[in-house]
């Protein structure tokens, strides 16, 4: 089986094979390895987070966010398709844990200013969207892993749907006009999908040596969700 990425195995060992060729309970390790990496690059953002909380850069950065946003987003997503070409590249272990470490640093830079607001807002709410998220991510996951199905094929959708909503935010930019609950809602069931279609990716078209990139590809979209979450917590609390 050819994975839709190329060569995710780090180690390049001839005798590798794709989760879905291996036994059962490799299969678990496997997965259990790659959802350890998740927990480990959230303990990173969290830490990484705090230390700009302590220092008074999450002010510096929710001035910048707000000012210079396209500055912003263009240097987050060079950077972070920097640290995703570093953990896909068939590299080194170490290339792949640098990788990692670059886009939960990324990912703390990103969402250190929504958590400003939420602390002045309301910090419950943070809570509440962790919380939020972990049932989404856990549920979604859970559906892949019992009905066994595959939706990889939802790749190119989910790739027009995010072109579409990226578009829809440079509307609002352009022309002024408020985004709303709508586009909140857009990125959370966005990234649903995406959880859905990574969690099909890892458990079927990554070789089990693969846990580093597999941890990269889930991260970023349950980080995303975290955020959209947290961002229609307030809206919702704010109305």
């Amino acid at each position: 089986m050819n994975s839709p990425y190329g060569n995710y195995d780090p180690y390049s060992a001839p005798q590798d094979m794709f989760a879905i060729d291996a036994e059962l309970s490799e299969r678990l390790s496997f997965l259990r390895k790659v959802y350890i990496h998740v927990f480990g690059a959230i303990l990173l953002m969290v830490g990484i987070i705090f230390c700009l909380f302590q220092t008074g850069a999450n002010m510096a950065l929710l001035q910048m966010m707000g000012q210079h946003i396209w500055i912003s987003l263009l240097v987050f997503m060079g950077v972070s398709w920097i640290a995703q070409k570093m953990a896909f590249s068939g590299a080194s272990a170490a290339t792949q844990y640098a990788g990692l470490g670059l886009y939960a640093g990324v990912q703390a830079l990103i969402s250190a200013p929504i958590l400003t607001f939420a602390v002045r807002f309301d910090p419950d709410l943070i809570g509440q969207a962790a919380f939020a998220t972990v049932l989404l991510t856990g549920g979604l996951t859970l559906f892949v892993l019992v009905s066994k199905k595959d939706f990889s094929f939802l790749g190119g959708a989910l790739w027009v749907a995010g072109l579409a909503l990226f578009a829809v935010a440079i509307g609002s930019a352009f022309f002024g006009f408020s985004l709303g609950l709508g586009m909140s809602i857009g990125v959370v069931a966005l990234m649903c999908g995406y959880i859905l279609y990574e969690t099909s990716l890892i458990m079927k078209h990554l070789p089990t040596t693969a846990h580093v990139a597999g941890a990269l590809m889930i991260f970023g979209s349950i980080a995303t969700l975290f955020r959209e979450i947290l961002y229609l917590l307030i809206r919702l609390n704010d109305d």
